[in-house]
C-alpha cells in the first residue's frame, strides 16, 4: 500500500454541533527516499479539555513528548529490497549495538503492513500486520524484516511526575490462545535487561461471534510511570478505567450495522486507526466518511457511530485519553 497519512479530525462548531473539522494530511508530513512520518496527535502535557493538543510544533522532530504529553505517529521505513533492513539508528543509541535505546515513555505500537523486528536484550522478535507491542520504558531497537516497506503506528506517552497513584491498578499482562491480535509486552528485569514479558493473545473483553473488543492496555489513571498499567479486571467498560488511558482493538464483521444503538459519546480524546477493512464514521448531521487501512480519526468528544463498509470485516486500533483528570 502507498504511504497514507490521512487524518480526519472531529469537533464541534459554534452551535455545539458535531462536525468534521478537517480531513487531510497533517502538516509537516515527511516523505523522503522511501521513509515517511506524520504526526496525528501531539499533546504538550496532560489533556485537560477535549480541544487540547493538535499538530506537532514546527521545528526538529522530537522523539519523546514533554512530561505528561503524548504523540501518535504513523511511520514507514523502506524494506530490505529498497536498501533498508539495518537497525534503525536514533540519537544517543549504543554504538556497539546500533539502534539500542530506551525512552522514558509507555509506548503502544501496531504494524499496519510489512514486517519488522523488535530487538530486546533477550533476542529478536519478528512482527507482522496486526501485531501489537507494548513497551514500558525498556531498552529496544527496530529493523525492517520484509523485502518491501513496513508501516506502523506508534503512540508515546510520557509520564507526568505529578500524577497521583492510579485509582484502578491493573493486573500483570497475560496471554491466552484466543482470537485477538498478537500482543508482545516488553519489560525490564532486575538486572536492567529488556525481555518479552508475554507474547500471545490477550483475553478478549468482548467476544460475541465475529464482533470482538480486546483490551491491549489500561493505565488505571493518569500516567505516572512508564511501566504503569496492564490488563483490567472485571467486565468491559466503554471509557478508560480510572479516568486514565486505554489502548484496544475493535473488530466488526461485514454487514454489522448497529443502527440507533451504535450512537455514543465519551469524554475522551480518541485516535482511531484502521488496520484492515473499511470503516465508516457517522456524525449526527454530517455526511459519513469512510476510512481504509493506515487512515486515522482524531475524535474529540463527538456523538458518533461506526459501521464496516464492504464485504470484509473491519479492525481498528483505538487509543482513548480521558480528559480533565
Amino acid at each position: 500500500m502507498d504511504f497514507t497519512a490521512r487524518r480526519v479530525v472531529t469537533g464541534h462548531d459554534a452551535d455545539g454541533r458535531a462536525v468534521i473539522v478537517s480531513d487531510t494530511e497533517p502538516p509537516n508530513t515527511i516523505r523522503a527516499n522511501g521513509f515517511g512520518v506524520a504526526t496525528w496527535l501531539w499533546l504538550d502535557g496532560p489533556a485537560r479539555t477535549l480541544v487540547d493538543g493538535g499538530d506537532e510544533p514546527d521545528g526538529p522532530v522530537r522523539l519523546e513528548p514533554p512530561p505528561g504529553g503524548c504523540s501518535v505517529r504513523i511511520i514507514r521505513f523502506p524494506g530490505v529490497a529498497e536498501g533498508g533492513g539495518d537497525w534503525i539508528r536514533v540519537d544517543g543509541d549504543e554504538p556497539d549495538r546500533p539502534g539500542m535505546h530506551a525512552t522514558d515513555t509507555l509506548d503502544f505500537m501496531a504494524v499496519i503492513d510489512g514486517r519488522i523486528e523488535l530487538g530486546l536484550d533477550d533476542g529478536e522478535h519478528e512482527l507482522g500486520p496486526g501485531d501489537v507491542v507494548i513497551q514500558c520504558g525498556n531498552r529496544h531497537r527496530w529493523r525492517v524484516a520484509s523485502e518491501g516497506p513496513c508501516t506502523y503506528i506508534v503512540c508515546m506517552l510520557r509520564p507526568d511526575p505529578d500524577a497521583p497513584p492510579p485509582g484502578e491498578p491493573q493486573v500483570t499482562a497475560t496471554s491466552i490462545e484466543g482470537h485477538g491480535p498478537r500482543r508482545l509486552v516488553a519489560a525490564t528485569d532486575a538486572d536492567g535487561r529488556s525481555y518479552a514479558l508475554t507474547d500471545g493473545t490477550p483475553p478478549a473483553a468482548l467476544d460475541a461471534g465475529d464482533t470482538r473488543l480486546v483490551e491491549l492496555w489500561q493505565t488505571g489513571g493518569a500516567l505516572g510511570a512508564p511501566d504503569q498499567g496492564g490488563d483490567p479486571e472485571g467486565g468491559w467498560e466503554l471509557e478508560p478505567r480510572g479516568a486514565g488511558i486505554c489502548f484496544r482493538t475493535v473488530r466488526l464483521p461485514a454487514g454489522n450495522d448497529p443502527g440507533e444503538a451504535g450512537w455514543h459519546t465519551t469524554a475522551t480524546i480518541d485516535v482511531d486507526i484502521v488496520l484492515s477493512g473499511r470503516l465508516e464514521l457517522s456524525l449526527p448531521a454530517t455526511p459519513p466518511v469512510v476510512l481504509g487501512p493506515g487512515e486515522a480519526v482524531v475524535q474529540r468528544g463527538t456523538h458518533h457511530k461506526w459501521r464496516p463498509v464492504g464485504d470484509e470485516p473491519v479492525e481498528w486500533i483505538a487509543l482513548m485519553l480521558a480528559v480533565g483528570s
